[in-house]
């Protein structure tokens, strides 16, 4: 009887401490925060940058799985793919206009992140510029 009775009181402190854990990983997940939703470059004759801060709001590390965009005009880059909670990188995006082609006047184009975040894994940045005609570049 008190070998039943300690193993059920061991059986329970364990189950217990699992689900402890558990719920404490599902409670703590990473969250993504960009500083901007667009990026605005105005007028360009030439190849321009800007950057955007990500930070990890969670409580959990942050991994950027994957940066694309939705045109080879336009790319990304990122100074580190894991941020620990709290941290933040530059996400620096370019934009080339010689990459654009012969076409000017405004273009919209988007860069994705995907991330380990259950909540955003996917962010969208959109990004927006006019391109100058070649005389005026």
């Amino acid at each position: 009887m008190r070998r039943t009775l300690l193993f059920a009181v061991v059986l329970a402190v364990i189950a217990g401490a699992g689900v402890l854990a558990w719920t404490g990983l599902r409670a703590a997940p990473p969250r993504i925060a960009v500083s901007s939703a667009s990026v605005e470059f105005g007028p360009i004759g030439s190849r321009a940058e800007r950057t955007v801060q990500v930070r990890n709001l969670g409580r959990a590390p942050l991994v950027i799985t994957a940066i694309s965009s939705s045109c080879g005009c336009t790319t990304a880059r990122i100074g580190k793919q894991e941020l620990a909670p709290g941290e933040g990188a530059d996400l620096t995006i370019t934009f080339d206009v010689k990459a654009h082609g012969p076409q000017t006047g405004p273009a919209e184009h988007a860069v994705y992140l995907r991330t380990n975040d259950p909540k955003r894994p996917e962010v969208e940045i959109e990004v927006r510029a006019v391109v100058l005609e070649e005389s005026k570049r």
